[in-house]
């Protein structure tokens, strides 16, 4: 029985006639019979006439032979070989044989059309099944030999507790021509095959190596398959043989909808057979959803978004079109089946089949389509992966893109068995275009995962090379790294991504977070920075939701990682505190006071409990500080308004505790009858200049009237004693670490005799301690101090004890003598720790502090303005004419503290190098109204000396006021 090979369109062939020629006589016959296929096919495809002069005398007996025949033959082979071979060498040589007689085989007889493509995609899948079944059982004979396996073991793969899966197309008995296999290596750890179970993924990943290198790699006789793992669990994290029982725990957990979708058409293909089909019973509620719900639907509209064009995207050509991937595919097709067998497969059985022309046959009987949908799509699906054979049977090419240009395309169409390029390429366009047209009507909402520039496809392990191109035209450098960080994503690797919910956000934001980062300057850092700060992210569905909503979230977050790695650190930590932005009245509210205050008091308000209400000061605490840095750090806050806003949502938070702690107390220990308290500010609380870092500084006074010595409560105590526990629980209300974290740092050590003195102090040994036994020091400290909080009078006695205090008559000289005294120390004992540590610096901040107190201290009555800001206190002294620079001081000052906002809003460690990165010079020039940074440097510089100029001169003209 002769093949019967239908002739192809003849071409000039003078390679294939000298071969011909020089063949042997009982060779040449068959082999010349067959030219009118073979001397065309042979010319066009280099390949596949490499192969013919290789296997020609087995060429010619298949000629007059059956294909069917000569497939299992050479099938028998590859088992025989398995299970005799002794050495690798030999089973290597004889797969590579089979490999290349095979090949030759489909090509001939579905080019010839003795086979079809369905038969010859088959024939290829049954030599992948034989050559990965004789490995494992030359691999389990040579672990025998090494007393690797249980004595009395049958050492054969289908013994072996080790299951291969053929997934994707080999899954399917689809293979196309010069297709990888995609595999995934499974095994049962309680089989009892292994002498060593503990070592029980050791020996099966090495087992699967080799395995591997038997089948794919080069050797004189050539390759089998080139053999991919990576759509095993996580494989960046997993080795490439795992446990059932782990692989199912992956795959209820954190299985991804393409996961589901590829194991629609999985198999058991080598190995232990049976352990495998156990597997997969298990894995049917997986893959098989009982029941379809909303959200099973939104997983697959995410699907068909994330696996390629949408319906207004690209265009159907013939020319450089990939038949794959392209517009109107093959993919599209195989999409258009899996989504609805995924869709109802779960309650149809019948639906749950691998090959796709069955799918589709299914699909119909069950009245899910049209038979004539199926009857289209089977005629085109075969067509397009004819066209997809054909281009890599020419030269073994891994590709599905057609050629570019019409010769290319011409030599196509003749090994199709078409005369005329032009019927050919009608016929492909047609094709296509009916593919679209089934495809758009799958489903019609949704985005599209494709962007103006083109696709973002991450699906797979594999890389999708439109998306590449996307990834290029946006500015990323390194596109493939690019694709494989998402990918990576998609794994569920991180905390992030763990849980399905937050990848199904995350797909959708995709397209717009990328095009963010993309435009935040250096694509590739920029996504480094996302990819970091995504794998500390403890959960993501809450983030990832937002950000898919809000575009002004995706600019301000991927800008604070580029340059404010503090704001980004807040939202790994506290994803809530984004809320906040979303607020239309954003920006108008975050600059104003009483909308401050508003908002504390009214969330605070809701607390019914009082550990509830310290939870909720720390929530509202961390989110309005958050709101203020991204109001400063967006240019929508000045720094001084900032500091303003700091410092109004300290004292906020303060008196509201306070108040609180108060309640508490009084209900346990009463009150002290008589007793008035006050809380005493000092520093950048008392001057409203708080950063975001800003600890608070205060000290509690207390006066009794009436002689009062203990409180009334039912546990009194005496009136010093209760006081100190009072403030100790105002302490700890402030600065406790919470399950919401830590409110404040406080800094008491400006009370009366410093760290070792009492927490609370009464009013009247207080004016004492300063007036009598206070050092300089504490007196420059309190120029600027206010109260916060105060019952009754009591804010107005303290505030005209410390005007008492300022006003008494000291020496001037002394004092400034003791000014300069302190500075000095400073120099020598707190160094600055970086070039803008602007408040340590020689001509620093605290130079400027120093001028404006000392000047309360010596030239009060002078500057007439008591216990004001350091920078009210400039503006006196250069109206005064005390300081002739005054005016000068203040835009210093003013510069000084907006970069100090800045940087304590934007930096984690402002005093390392590290932190400054260019975004961050950048961004501080910026909000200082400086074209460079460089220039700001240089400017800061001169400022430096301009105030330390001041100050020698200050205090020269200080000591003979």
């Amino acid at each position: 029985m002769t093949i019967a090979l239908a002739p192809l369109p003849p071409v000039p062939h003078p390679a294939f006639s000298d071969w011909l020629k020089s063949l042997e006589p009982g060779v040449r016959g068959s082999i010349e019979a067959a030219a009118p296929t073979l001397a065309s096919l042979f010319t066009e495809a280099p390949y596949l006439f490499d192969l013919g002069r290789l296997h020609a005398g087995w060429l010619a007996r298949v000629l007059v032979g059956d294909a069917d025949a000569a497939l299992a033959g050479v099938l028998g082979n590859i088992r025989d070989a398995g299970r005799a071979a002794s050495e690798e060498e030999e089973l290597s040589a004889t797969l590579r044989q089979a490999k290349g007689r095979v090949a030759l085989l489909a090509a001939v007889a579905e080019v010839g059309g003795a086979w079809s493509t369905e038969q010859s995609t088959a024939a290829l899948s049954a030599l992948a099944d034989a050559a990965l079944d004789a490995s494992l059982d030359f691999l389990m004979r040579k672990a025998a030999d090494k007393g690797d396996l249980v004595p009395g073991v049958e050492p054969t793969a289908a013994a072996s507790g080790l299951a291969l899966f053929a997934l994707g197309k080999h899954g399917g008995r689809e293979l196309n021509y010069s297709s990888d296999i995609d595999i995934v290596a499974f095994f049962d750890p309680d089989k009892g095959v292994l002498v060593d179970p503990m070592e029980a993924t050791k020996f099966y990943t090495r087992i699967v190596r080799g395995l591997v290198a038997l089948m794919q790699d080069r050797t004189a006789h050539g390759y089998v398959f080139r053999t991919d793992l990576r759509l095993r669990p996580d494989p960046g994290s997993t080795p490439v043989a795992i446990s059932f029982d782990a692989a199912i725990a992956y795959y209820e957990v954190r299985g991804q909808n393409w996961e589901r979708a590829a194991w629609i058409k999985s198999r058991p293909c080598a190995g232990d057979i049976a352990a495998g089909e156990s597997f997969l019973k298990e894995m049917a509620p997986y893959v098989w959803r009982k029941h379809l719900d909303f959200a099973t639907i939104a997983d697959i509209q995410a699907m068909k978004r994330q696996i390629n064009i949408s319906k207004n995207v690209g265009d159907v050509r013939v020319e450089g079109h990939n038949v794959k991937l392209g517009r109107g595919g093959i993919r599209e097709i195989e999409f258009f089946t899996q989504t609805q067998q995924l869709i109802a497969g779960g309650r149809d059985k019948t639906l749950r089949v691998r090959p796709t022309a069955q799918a589709l046959a299914a699909l119909a009987a069950a009245g899910w389509i049209s038979e004539k949908t199926a009857s289209d799509l089977t005629d085109t699906y075969w067509f397009l992966r004819a066209v997809e054979n054909r281009l890599q049977m020419l030269r073994d090419e891994q590709t599905q893109m057609m050629p570019e240009t019409p010769e290319g395309v011409a030599a196509i169409a003749l090994v199709m068995g078409e005369r005329d390029p032009a019927a050919f390429e009608r016929r492909y366009r047609e094709a296509l275009n009916l593919v679209v047209g089934y495809y758009g009507e799958l489903f019609t909402e949704g985005e599209t995962l494709g962007t103006g520039e083109g696709n973002l496809v991450f699906t797979g392990s594999d890389d999708d090379p439109a998306t590449l191109e996307t990834l290029a035209s946006l500015g990323f450098k390194d596109p493939a790294k690019a694709s494989q960080t998402v990918r990576k994503w998609h794994y569920g690797g991180y905390g992030a991504t763990r849980a399905s919910a937050a990848r199904a956000h995350l797909t959708e934001l995709l397209p717009a977070l990328l095009r963010t980062i993309a435009g935040a300057g250096n694509a590739d850092e920029a996504l480094a920075r996302f990819d970091n700060f995504l794998s500390r992210l403890p959960s993501g569905v809450q983030l990832f939701s937002l950000l898919r909503n809000y575009e002004q979230l995706r600019r301000l977050l991927v800008a604070f990682m580029a340059s404010a790695p503090r704001m980004a650190e807040a939202v790994i930590h506290r994803a809530h505190v984004m809320d906040g932005l979303i607020d239309p009245a954003f920006a108008n509210e975050v600059s104003r006071r009483r909308a401050l205050v508003s908002k504390v008091d009214a969330f605070l308000g809701e607390g019914r409990a009082y550990e509830e209400v310290i939870d909720r000061a720390r929530i509202i605490g961390q989110e309005q500080k958050f709101l203020i840095s991204a109001g400063l750090l967006s240019g929508t806050v000045t720094a001084a308004r900032a500091g303003e806003q700091f410092t109004t949502l300290a004292e906020t938070l303060v008196q509201r505790l306070f108040k609180a702690v108060r309640v508490e107390f009084e209900k346990r220990h009463g009150v002290v009858p008589g007793a008035r308290t006050a809380l005493l500010g000092f520093g950048k609380m008392a001057s409203r200049e708080m950063t975001v870092t800003s600890d608070l500084d205060f000290i509690m006074l207390y006066d009794v009237s009436g002689g009062a010595e203990e409180s009334d409560g039912e546990r009194p105590l005496s009136t010093n004693h209760y006081f100190t526990r009072l403030t100790q629980r105002l302490v700890a209300a402030v600065t406790a670490p919470t399950s919401e974290g830590v409110l404040y740092e406080a800094d008491m050590r400006l009370r009366p005799s410093g760290n070792a003195g009492p927490l609370a102090t009464g009013l009247g040994g207080f004016r004492r301690y300063q007036m009598e036994e206070a050092w300089t020091w504490e007196h420059l400290a309190l120029s600027r101090a206010r109260v916060i909080v105060g019952d009754g009078d009591m804010e107005a006695s303290v505030r005209e004890t410390i005007g008492d205090i300022l006003a008494a008559p000291r020496d001037k000289g002394k004092v400034i003598d003791d000014v300069v005294s302190m500075r000095a120390l400073m120099a020598r004992e707190r160094k600055p720790r970086h070039a803008f540590d602007l408040k340590l610096a020689s001509g620093g901040l605290v130079d400027l502090e120093f001028i404006a107190q000392s000047a309360q201290l010596v030239a009060g009555a002078t500057i007439a303005r008591s216990q004001a800001p350091t920078r009210e206190v400039l503006t006196r002294l250069d109206e005064t004419g005390l300081v002739p620079e005054g005016a000068r001081l203040v835009e210093i000052h003013d510069l000084y503290s907006a970069v100090l906002q800045v940087m304590s809003a934007a930096l984690m460690d402002p005093f390392k190098q590290e932190a400054w990165t260019n975004a961050f010079r950048e961004l501080l020039a910026g909000l200082t109204h400086y074209p460079s940074f460089e220039l700001l440097a240089l400017d800061i510089e001169q400022m430096r000396a301009e105030v330390s100029a001041a100050a020698e001169a200050w205090y020269a003209r200080a000591r003979h006021l």
